[in-house]
């Protein structure tokens, strides 16, 4: 059977030796254990929730070009004064310019294009000139790569050309408008299925809603950890065996480093900060339009298109309550709908405008001198040997848009540790495909790629558990269209006989789901 399959029963899993151990299967968890799969080490990789269930499909969902980096904090002077900041800057920029080269090559079908104005104001931190001269930076790094289309015009040029431009506040102080080519993910929870499903293809292990419970360090430097399936109250804890662990966890980071090392942790490696957006539906004009800036508390904020709605956000709030239970509230909503509001005053946005809402807890590197964490550089690899807990590692602040060169450079830390003879594969970066002609009628007709035959497949070799799981996950039914009750039922009955659900069952995951996309997405 080709996927995933059903998942692999725990107890086959007691007293198992593997190569890597990784926790976490988010968006650099999956694609770690892809990586590593392909260079033949024997990886099993486990997930407490259901994959790509939390910051991974929470984000703001961007492919930056990378001119964003190439802005100092106050001043140009503090890249001649303070070098280290600048060859930060300039790794960040290049990376991206990579990234987005790579997806653009490799799994275009992942990305949709977006072209994003900016507003220059009087007095503003960063004059037209110096995003000129960044500009013109970022062309040399990119050379050969696909354009970035920079441009820098007069306000009234650009409110021609882009609408949301004359929605801007404070037209007399505003002195030019700079745009340039981004690209959005379309769909972040498929590339983690599409990561997974290969990284099977290379034999790894994978299991979700599999909680690891202990993690004790093995007088070879190896460890062992118990799994417990949250799934099956009834069924007994594994023991598994692994040369290397990888902590993939995202805002669990340090928990699990407690948890391996209860007598002396790791230092603090991670500040969870919460990001809120609202999804609207603006005019038909302002359609495929995106905008950003900064807010009154001078943190970025974006507008940007989402098929027929357009997103707002994010937030930034330090997250110090539940990882397990982060969803958007009331405050969040108003919060961005004043600032959206004092940007765009002419867009008048009500709460009734807002169509959904979600929310993720990102987990940025901690700095004791920053509140919110430490930005510069994204993806930070910490080896945990240094602080006691040998044959260890741990990735901080890592986007989804740097996620494979992230993995490639996993396996290189991997490989120093647990040198491995023998051949690799290559690396597929292919997006996964539901089947076509399965003679059966689209689940909405407004999307005719999910038939009923699609959610039975998905049913059967991508591991879901929940009706959610599917239709936000698998598909992405969930955040494109609110569900009328019958095609929620219909879907849950498609798949019913697959996942070995009864009538109560049925109705259960539609209540659950009903109730998910209220709390989650803030949807009535």
């Amino acid at each position: 059977m080709s996927g995933l399959g059903s998942r692999v029963p725990l107890e086959e899993l007691d007293h198992r030796d593997v190569d890597v151990l990784i926790i976490g299967g988010g968006i650099n968890g999956c694609s770690t254990a892809q990586h590593l799969a392909a260079e033949g080490y024997n990886v099993l990789l486990v997930e407490k929730n259901d994959f790509a269930s939390a910051a991974s499909s929470r984000s703001s969902r961007i492919l930056h070009c990378g001119l964003r980096y190439l802005a100092p904090e106050r001043s140009p002077l503090e890249f001649l004064t303070r070098p280290s900041r600048l060859r930060t800057a300039l790794n960040m920029a290049v990376r991206s310019l990579n990234a987005r080269r790579e997806f653009l090559t490799n799994t275009p079908e992942r990305l949709r294009a977006l072209d994003m104005a900016i507003p220059v104001y009087k007095g503003d931190a960063y004059p037209g000139w110096q995003v000129d001269i960044g500009a013109a930076l970022l062309g040399i790094l990119n050379f050969g790569g696909p354009s970035i289309r920079y441009r820098r015009r007069n306000p009234r040029v650009a409110a021609a050309e882009h609408p949301l431009v004359g929605c801007l506040r404070d037209p007399a102080s505003m002195v030019s408008v700079f745009s340039f080519r981004d690209y959005q993910f379309v769909w972040p929870e498929r590339l983690c299925l599409d990561a997974l499903l290969e990284a099977n293809k290379h034999g790894a292990l994978v299991r979700n809603y599999t909680e690891v419970t202990r993690l004790d360090q093995q007088p070879d430097g190896g460890w062992q950890a118990a799994l417990k399936d949250r799934l099956n109250a009834s069924s007994s804890i594994a023991n598994i065996r692994a040369r290397i662990l990888l902590n993939l966890t995202g805002a669990w980071i340090d928990e699990v480093n407690q948890m391996a090392a209860p007598a002396s942790p790791p230092g603090r490696k991670i500040v969870a900060v919460k990001g809120t957006h609202i999804a609207v539906c603006l005019p038909e004009k302002y359609r495929g339009f995106g905008i950003a800036g900064l807010n009154r508390e001078n943190e970025h904020m974006f507008c940007l298109p989402w098929g027929d709605l357009h997103y707002i956000g994010p937030t930034e709030t330090v997250f110090e309550g539940d990882i397990e239970d982060v969803h958007p509230t009331e405050d969040d909503v108003t919060f961005l709908l004043d600032e959206i509001n004092y940007m765009l005053p002419a867009l008048k946005l009500k709460r009734s405008d807002v169509e959904l809402s979600w929310a993720g807890a990102r987990p940025i590197t901690f700095d004791p001198n920053r509140a919110k964490g430490k930005r510069a550089p994204s993806g930070v690899f910490h080896d945990l040997g240094r602080e006691g807990m040998e044959n260890a590692m741990t990735l901080t602040w890592g986007w989804v848009m740097h996620h494979r060169a992230a993995a490639r450079d996993m396996v290189q830390r991997v490989q120093r540790l647990l040198p491995l003879e023998g051949k690799s594969t290559d690396v597929s970066y292919e997006a996964s495909a539901f089947p076509k002609n399965t003679n059966t009628l689209p689940l909405v007709p407004d999307h005719p790629e999910v038939t009923t035959g699609v959610l039975r497949h998905i049913a059967q070799h991508e591991a879901p558990a929940h009706l959610v799981d599917i239709l936000f996950r698998r598909t992405n039914l969930g955040w494109q269209v609110k569900l009328p009750p019958d095609a929620i039922r219909c879907a849950a009955e498609a798949v019913a006989d697959v996942l070995n659900w009864d009538e109560d069952r049925v109705k259960m995951e539609i209540d659950d789901y009903k109730s998910y996309v209220r709390k989650q997405h803030l949807v009535s």
